[in-house]
């Protein structure tokens, strides 16, 4: 197993080592076997073996009996075990049903006051997880209201008034939020399960914010669960496309935060705002240990311990190098029995045998010792904001050209010329046809306007059509573009000038308003793709 990890870490390292946080990575386990088992049984034993530190437990709010905490005793006595162990303990609270809060006004201030109660309740826990993944309909409803987004400004609320309501009575404490899903659908109309991407949760997040005026923060750690697009079978390297994003997205996370909260009282990544990577796994392959578990149909794709081993030391290796991480939290450390019921994502078996990433992550813990060891290929060590469309790139050569090419001089009598452009995040654009002076530019004037809307990485066809042929003279595309979750991040993009009537060798045209190639001899001015500061 050393030589598997071994294997891994120089597989991924990176030529520079990356800063890494200024404390050790923590990391640990979310699972709620500790509330339920005596102190000092084989899940205490191996947490502290693998070399966790962390617990995260769950309480659930039932709207019908507000002010009852569910497993209190159970609870208590966890909490004294991890004091007994070094563990720190993290309570997730939220409601035990989806559609209890809402825009309900009474249910927000009732579900504050139970965080509240619980911080006073449990004086040995500093750290509070306020909601469970309220991004999606599973956890939080509803997720939009006719047609609009209704769940992240409901939470904000509830949020802001938690916040409140603990540090009232805990001033010491932690909060944390929104505990929030990699992935969503933007699909307010969806017929089953709609949801927010969490791109887009953040941003309208960030809009209940400022729309309420508010001058304290709501949340002092970022949560999210880093699952990859396949959760049970992809890497945790592995990119979402976007608005989704996971462990291998934190630079995607951090913008959606500098462009929803930046110049408010909520800090964002270069304010110094921590991360928790809180409840990762993948379910394994149970061959040699069937019988410890139900039997019922497995639901998911399960991965061999091979697999899991390295995705698990990936992902401690992720956290470790982003100076913004605080934790890790794998979920559960021991599976569940039920295999169509429950997750098979420890790093212990049903029956208590260790599974392969349960022996790598303990030597990964015993050989960093929470310090980032290289980093992984791909996933950036630092970030800092940016005030520009993220990937945007033009592509003015013309059906089935390339990114950042240019436009090709066109014969007299065509009456269409087509540009494009591909962007890394929805943006708004307004592409221009302008005739200018000369081969280099000049004073111009614009012939054709176009606007609309570019999808993350998609090209959407340009086209300027006339009802007779172009004047023969000179042009050039300029396109403007606007971020569509922060449309104060603006790139624009210029292209060469071409010409329309001059001496084009005689060629059969590559499409509709597409002549052949420009002149050998015809020198064209270096391309610029202007953009905002």
């Amino acid at each position: 197993m050393r030589n598997l990890l071994a294997a891994l870490l120089a597989a991924t390292a990176l030529t520079v080592v990356g800063t890494a946080s200024a404390d050790p990575m923590r990391y640990g386990a979310a699972d709620d076997w500790p509330k339920f088992h005596l102190c000092g049984d084989i899940w205490w034993t191996s947490a502290d073996d693998i070399g966790y530190r962390d617990l995260r437990m769950t309480i659930q709010w039932d709207a019908a009996a507000p002010t009852v905490i569910p497993y209190e005793d159970n609870i208590t006595a966890a909490l004294d075990c991890a004091a007994l162990s070094g563990v720190r303990p993290i309570l997730s609270i939220f409601p035990s049903k989806p559609s209890a809060i809402g825009s309900n006004g009474a249910a927000q201030a009732q579900f504050a006051a139970f965080v509240a109660l619980a911080g006073e309740a449990f004086p040995g826990v500093d750290d509070f997880i306020v909601g469970n993944e309220p991004n999606v309909n599973r956890f939080w409803q509803p997720q939009y209201a006719s047609g609009k987004d209704a769940a992240a400004s409901d939470y904000e609320h509830t949020l802001a008034q938690s916040y409140d309501a603990l540090k009232a009575v805990r001033p010491d404490s932690t909060v944390w939020g929104p505990a929030i899903s990699s992935r969503g659908n933007d699909n307010a109309h969806a017929s089953s399960n709609p949801s927010h991407s969490p791109v887009w949760f953040i941003k309208d997040l960030g809009d209940a914010y400022k729309a309420s005026g508010r001058s304290a923060p709501i949340f002092d750690v970022f949560d999210m669960h880093p699952y990859p697009p396949a959760q049970d079978t992809d890497r945790f390297s592995k990119k979402f496309q976007w608005p989704q994003a996971g462990a291998a997205n934190l630079d995607r996370i951090k913008q959606a935060l500098w462009d929803a909260f930046h110049g408010t009282s909520q800090a964002d990544a270069e304010g110094g705002l921590r991360f928790a990577l809180d409840e990762a796994g993948e379910q394994t392959v149970l061959t040699g240990h069937e019988p410890a578990y139900d039997g019922t149909p497995e639901n998911v794709a399960p991965i061999g311990e091979p697999q899991q081993a390295a995705a698990h030391v990936e992902l401690a290796e992720i956290g470790a190098c982003d100076p913004s991480v605080e934790t890790v939290l794998w979920f559960p450390l021991i599976d569940d029995r039920g295999i169509s019921t429950g997750f098979q994502s420890g790093n212990l078996f049903a029956d208590d045998a260790h599974k392969q990433s349960y022996d790598a992550m303990k030597a990964k813990i015993a050989s960093a010792q929470g310090s980032c060891q290289g980093g992984v290929a791909g996933i950036p060590t630092r970030w800092a904001h940016t005030r520009q469309v993220v990937g945007a790139q033009p592509i003015f050569g013309g059906p089935g050209a390339g990114t950042g090419s240019q436009p090709a001089s066109r014969r007299f009598g065509v009456t269409g010329v087509w540009t494009s452009l591909i962007v890394g995040e929805d943006a708004s654009y307004t592409a221009r046809l302008t005739k200018v002076a000369g081969p280099r530019g000049g004073p111009g004037k614009t012939i054709a306007t176009r606007t609309g809307l570019a999808k993350a990485s998609h090209r959407p066809g340009v086209n300027f059509t006339a009802p007779k042929p172009f004047a023969a003279g000179y042009y050039r595309f300029t396109i403007v573009l606007r971020a569509a979750t922060n449309p104060a991040r603006t790139t624009t993009l210029v292209s060469r000038t071409f010409e329309i009537g001059g001496s084009v060798p005689d060629a059969k045209p590559r499409a509709t308003g597409q002549a052949g190639p420009k002149p050998a001899k015809k020198a064209q001015p270096a391309s610029t793709i202007k953009r905002t500061k």
